[in-house]
């Protein structure tokens, strides 16, 4: 109950900003912010109310990365939005096979647009792969955990 409070709170001290865009040019910001912050979550699949939230969330200047990505989880948490996210999302079991681990973590790599082959990787650095996807870490960790993967 806390946290809705002060997402409402947050919302009402933000909303001026918020409103004085066009939908479309906030669509287009939380869509620019979920490409950092929760690349897995489509903004065609939120509604106008997560879309100002997650403006909100993103934008706050005093969060880290993961707090935002926290933020945007519990937004869409038990949505379609948080469905389509988790399809696109793919958590990865590490008992998976290793042909399933790397059909997902090609989507993954394509997901944030990156041009790399997972074929091109044998079956540990498949599994450090899913590993640093899994870890929790932040969008610039993982990307480094992706170059190092293919770069080396």
């Amino acid at each position: 109950m806390k946290r809705l409070m002060m997402t409402v709170a947050a919302v009402a001290m933000t909303a001026g900003a918020s409103f004085a865009m066009t939908p479309d040019q906030l669509r287009d910001a939380v869509a620019a912010n979920l490409t950092e912050f929760a690349p897995e979550v489509e903004v065609e699949t939120l509604t106008d109310d997560q879309i100002r939230l997650i403006y909100v969330a993103t934008s706050d200047s005093g969060k880290s990365a993961g707090e935002k990505n926290m933020a945007v989880q519990e937004i869409i948490e038990g949505t379609r939005a948080e469905y389509y996210a988790d399809l696109a999302d793919g958590d990865i079991d590490l008992e998976l096979d290793v042909n399933n681990m790397r059909e997902i973590l090609q989507a993954k790599l394509d997901i944030r647009g990156w041009d790399y082959q997972v074929s091109e990787l044998d079956d540990q650095e498949v599994a450090a792969l899913a590993q640093a996807f899994n870890n929790g870490n932040s969008p610039a960790e993982i990307e480094a955990a992706v170059k190092s993967a293919f770069e080396s």
